[in-house]
């Protein structure tokens, strides 16, 4: 269990790492406001280095922002998510005041909100599957899902986002502002692979005369799982099996030959499987 829990730490410390690098090597340096704390930090050490001339450094706002959103956070998710919310905030105030010093090599905008998405996704995807969030926009969004489960965090963190995204846009200007919708896009994209998983699975319903010989053949030649499902037809009320089975994306392709081998009249349909857990596919997680 200790070892287990010093992993998860590790795993957050490299989240926040990557996410301060995204800020400060592709964010901050071209005013890409993509949303959260990170992106109102940026608008709010923008005008605060214009109207007070002292621009208040990105670390020390995170930090700040996030005080009401841990104690809202604390009596919906518990001293556990907080405590581990807690410590990725403080490991990205530190690594975004760590990593200030990078030298950048003045990347333009495209490639500033393409890979700037990329990674921020990749950190926040590693922050979230070890049981944390950076606070922000991703606290709240966890807030938010903890009461009303069917709704995705990350497209909770995309709307959430627009609001900060708007006000880039009123200090930063329309460009500025279309890049940070690229960059928040991307990394939606990205936390919604890290959380479910990177392989495309699918799941298929066939309803044949010959339902036997493709189940034998889905069993010991694809080496996958089927199960028979009782249906019937309602125009001719004939009662008659439907296989339902769930495979990989590259899986489909051998699997609608090998039909049409069997049954060319088989009917057969095909849908995303949005995620899939258990034996053959990512393990069940608690």
């Amino acid at each position: 269990m200790k070892s287990k829990l010093w992993f998860e730490y590790l795993c957050i410390l490299a989240g926040t790492t990557i996410m301060a690098i995204a800020t400060n090597i592709f964010y901050e340096p071209n005013s890409i406001v993509t949303g959260g704390i990170s992106g109102l930090s940026i608008v709010i050490q923008y005008l605060s280095g214009k109207f007070f001339n002292y621009p208040i450094p990105l670390w020390a706002t995170t930090i700040v922002l996030n005080i009401p959103l841990l104690i809202l956070g604390a009596r919906v998710n518990g001293r556990k998510f907080i405590s581990r919310t807690i410590v990725s905030i403080i490991l990205l105030s530190t690594m975004l005041y760590v990593t200030k010093g990078i030298e950048t090599q003045g990347f333009d905008m495209t490639i500033s909100s393409i890979y700037g998405g990329l990674l921020m996704g990749l950190g926040l995807g590693l922050v979230f599957r070890n049981g944390a969030t950076t606070g922000g926009t991703d606290l709240t969004a966890s807030i938010i899902n903890a009461k009303n489960k069917h709704l995705p965090i990350a497209n909770l963190m995309f709307c959430i986002d627009a609001c900060v995204i708007a006000s880039g846009f009123f200090t930063f200007g329309a460009k500025n502002a279309m890049y940070a919708i690229i960059a928040e896009f991307i990394t939606s994209r990205i936390v919604d692979m890290m959380l479910e998983g990177f392989i495309s699975s699918k799941s298929v319903f066939i309803i044949s005369e010959k339902t036997d010989e493709i189940a034998d053949k889905i069993l010991n030649q694809m080496k996958r799982g089927v199960t028979s499902l009782l249906g019937q037809g309602m125009y001719t009320k004939a009662e008659k099996n439907v296989l339902f089975c769930v495979m990989t994306s590259k899986e489909v392709f051998s699997l609608k030959t090998m039909i049409k081998e069997i049954d060319p009249k088989a009917f057969v349909i095909v849908n995303d499987a949005h995620e899939v857990l258990g034996k053959g596919f990512r393990e069940l997680e608690s």
